[in-house]
């Protein structure tokens, strides 16, 4: 074979050589296209599921917003039936504990801060509302309107501080953890209560003073518990 001959047999070997590396080249990159299709799909797919669960957790979290609302509203309703239970005796005036249930549910969303200094020297309400916000962090909660007030004139003693949370089952929140102020530093001789009426304050004392009369009679372990915001005797077993 001459030498013109082998040249061009050489760039024959040559030429299906690249043309093979073409058509393999072709193939890697319409393997590799094919793959970024599949994964563009199995991406819209991820998304689409991402989407729904954002959509599910969000009708989950208004579920749970509603039900924290009716059941604020099933306690309000529990509350009133047992107003009317120790108001409405025979002869008891229709007036007075329709007035008592109103009243009750005007202070349904009010908890009481005691000792909490006064400061004269900063705007007092901001001051205040600050502080009460600080107090319900250092017992893990957090409110994102609350409105507060100063109860009675100023004396040489710091007046009780009135807070108002968004809703009344806040409140029970804010009761159910109160005695963790006990083991902080700066808040443990803050004290809590609710809002009671002039008639649950009164209910309250007679609560104390049978407490009292049964501890002296020999009962043991009796302590009050509040049921749905109503002071009970009750015992440990």
């Amino acid at each position: 074979m001459d030498a013109p001959t082998e040249i061009n047999v050489t760039l024959d070997k040559i030429l299906d050589t690249v043309n093979e590396l073409k058509t393999t080249q072709g193939k890697i990159i319409s393997s590799i296209n094919s793959c970024r299709e599949s994964i563009k799909m199995q991406d819209k797919k991820y998304g689409t599921i991402e989407s729904k669960l954002d959509i599910l957790s969000n009708k989950l979290t208004e579920v749970i917003s509603e039900n924290k609302t009716l059941r604020a509203k099933i306690e309000q309703l529990e509350a009133q039936i047992k107003i009317v239970e120790t108001t409405a005796t025979p002869g008891a005036n229709v007036e007075l504990v329709y007035s008592e249930i109103m009243d009750r549910q005007s202070r349904a969303r009010n908890i009481i801060f005691f000792n909490i200094s006064e400061f004269t020297s900063l705007p007092g309400q901001l001051t205040d509302t600050s502080t009460v916000h600080e107090i319900l962090n250092c017992i893990g909660l957090q409110f994102n309107s609350i409105t507060v007030r100063r109860l009675g004139k100023q004396s040489n003693k710091p007046r009780p501080l009135l807070a108002t949370l968004p809703t009344s089952s806040d409140v029970f929140d804010v009761l159910r953890v109160k005695r963790k102020l006990l083991s902080t530093a700066n808040f443990k001789d803050i004290r809590i209560a609710s809002d009671r009426t002039t008639q649950q304050r009164q209910y309250f004392s007679k609560t104390i003073a049978q407490l009292k009369l049964r501890n002296d009679a020999g009962e043991d372990n009796l302590y009050i518990k509040f049921i749905n915001n109503v002071p009970t005797i009750s015992k440990n077993y």
